[in-house]
């Protein structure tokens, strides 16, 4: 362990030592004021001591279906939202696969998110299919697919939608990132471009898929599914 993260850690232990982890109100004040005294003496703050303290995560999730086939883009847009790195995998190889890493309740979140995503362009699938049910095989997968791109252009452009104009914290964003390319390069992954795809926007299945992309709630994957609230910076 280096003397920074030594650092970092002793910052941590005086900041746990309140009235309400079992000491008394003296000790909390005596830690209190060693932690402010230790905090300007090294030019730090608690936040950054918090965030390094953080565990990395990965989470990796396989699809074989057309809803699996957009997922790609809804994720880009979670990743944006949640501070997270995303990759997925090539364009038209099954099972399709994404793939969130950074710190882990921003997974978590991340996780959440696509997860409604999910469900939603999958409830939304299987109601296309019924409508279209007496059509031939071929042009019912066109409605379906038409209707799918739809919805993953509308969630991708809500979800970039939930983060602030205006990031606060700017020096935390910067430390995050630093830490979760380090965290990628001592993994050994290289991430490349997102692919582009365009669209079926000519088909009136895709503004059907616009709507129903609109009506999905989205906050209770920011929130988390513990009510954690995620802070977006």
């Amino acid at each position: 362990m280096s003397d920074r993260d030594k650092l970092f850690k002793r910052i941590r232990a005086l900041a746990a030592m309140t009235v309400e982890n079992g000491c008394t109100e003296d000790e909390a004040i005596t830690a209190a004021s060693k932690l402010a005294d230790m905090l300007a003496a090294h030019n730090v703050t608690l936040d950054e001591a918090t965030l390094r303290e953080n565990p990395f995560a990965r989470h990796d999730e396989r699809h074989d279906d057309a809803v699996g086939e957009r997922l790609w883009k809804p994720a880009l847009a979670v990743a944006e939202l949640t501070g997270t790195r995303v990759w997925v995998g090539p364009a038209g190889v099954r099972p399709y696969r994404v793939t969130f890493f950074g710190f882990d309740h921003e997974v978590e979140v991340a996780k959440y998110l696509l997860a409604i995503v999910t469900r939603a362009m999958s409830d939304g699938e299987r109601r296309t299919i019924a409508q279209h049910a007496l059509l031939v095989p071929v042009r019912r997968r066109m409605r379906v697919a038409a209707f799918l791109d739809g919805m993953a252009d509308k969630l991708y452009e809500r979800i970039l939608a939930l983060k602030p104009k205006t990031p606060t914290g700017t020096g935390l964003i910067v430390l995050r990132d630093s830490l979760i390319d380090a965290a990628l390069d001592a993994a050994g992954i290289k991430l490349g471009d997102a692919r582009v795809k365009p669209s079926r926007s000519l088909d009136a299945e895709y503004r059907r898929g616009l709507k129903a992309g609109e009506a999905v709630d989205l906050n209770r994957g920011v929130t988390g599914p513990t009510g954690m609230q995620r802070r977006i910076a």
